[in-house]
């Protein structure tokens, strides 16, 4: 009987060094993102002590994904992605800086954070599934099982720490340096990146675009067990988030 494991595999950190600092700036910056979703919340609800509201900062979120997600996959598979990533996580940590500028300066505007997630929401949608392709092509096939179960301690894991973070540094300093830690972190995240090697489509480029959704959309349609998990998928992000 094969003995189970108790902790998690950890050989694709110690047999990629590519994979380990991706890994750990992935880490760093998702605990920074977690932050920023509780300092958004946060403020929301400050300025207008409405939860309608609050709600409202999740369903643009939703709204964004779903609506920029349908082009992320064109986008993905016409150009490198390394540089795609590098160029969404920069504009990423662009986002969290402008937060962070509108919190230190006081200027206190709804319109203005709702703008701001929904265009960190739309970038995002497009930074997640370029990086998605990153770990085939850095682990041994045998070892992205276990890649992915690492992946998986990120999200689970910043999911409750970042919250944990924000609560603390807000109740000590204000909910301004949880946006300007996020900023930061994207530091980390980008070191990750940037030291990859160069990331080009498989199987030769591809035009994005409608017409790449479309013919998409069309290859799915034909398949139920994929309009399946694509309408689960599509519930669990926009009634999710």
């Amino acid at each position: 009987m094969p003995k189970r494991r108790l902790w998690a595999d950890l050989r694709p950190l110690r047999e990629s060094p590519d994979f380990r600092r991706l890994w750990a700036g992935n880490a760093l910056s998702q605990v920074g993102s977690q932050m920023t979703t509780f300092a958004v919340a946060l403020q929301v609800f400050t300025l207008t002590h409405s939860s309608l509201a609050v709600g409202a900062v999740g369903l643009c979120t939703g709204l964004s994904r779903v609506t920029f997600g349908l082009l992320a996959g064109s986008i993905v598979d016409a150009v490198d992605r390394r540089k795609l990533v590098l160029l969404t996580r920069f504009s990423l940590a662009g986002v969290s800086a402008l937060l962070a500028a509108q919190a230190f300066a006081g200027f206190n505007q709804l319109w203005l954070l709702y703008c701001l997630v929904v265009l960190q929401s739309a970038i995002s949608s497009i930074s997640a599934p370029a990086s998605q392709t990153f770990m085939p092509r850095l682990l041994r096939t045998e070892l992205i099982p276990a890649g992915a179960a690492l992946n998986m301690v990120i999200m689970h894991g910043s999911g409750f720490l970042g919250p944990a973070l924000a609560g603390v540094i807000t109740a000590a300093f204000g909910l301004k340096l949880c946006y300007l830690i996020d900023a930061i972190s994207f530091v980390a995240a980008l070191y990750g990146v940037f030291r990859l090697p160069s990331m080009p489509p498989e199987g030769g480029r591809s035009r994005p675009g409608v017409r790449a959704v479309v013919d998409g959309l069309r290859f799915i349609g034909g398949r139920k067990v994929l309009v399946g998990a694509l309408l689960a998928d599509m519930s669990a992000t926009v009634f999710g988030v």
